[in-house]
């Protein structure tokens, strides 16, 4: 979880050494960019879209029953 609320998804935690080889290859390639434009990640893609899916009823215990 980042400082401004943010949560990774196990697919980008995966992903964070790759692109990590990747930036300090185009680094060492082509150097340090000065003004890199700034992004706004993008939301993990939901499975089944298209409202076929029903949300998860929450969890009772079964001794709470």
């Amino acid at each position: 979880m980042t400082p401004e609320g943010r949560e990774f998804a196990p697919h980008e935690l995966d992903c964070f050494p790759i692109w990590k080889a990747e930036y300090y290859a185009l680094r060492e390639k082509h150097g340090r960019i000065e003004a890199p434009p700034h992004q706004p990640a993008l939301a993990p893609a939901e499975p089944f879209r298209g409202g076929r899916r029903q949300k998860a009823a929450p969890w009772i215990p079964t001794r709470d029953k």
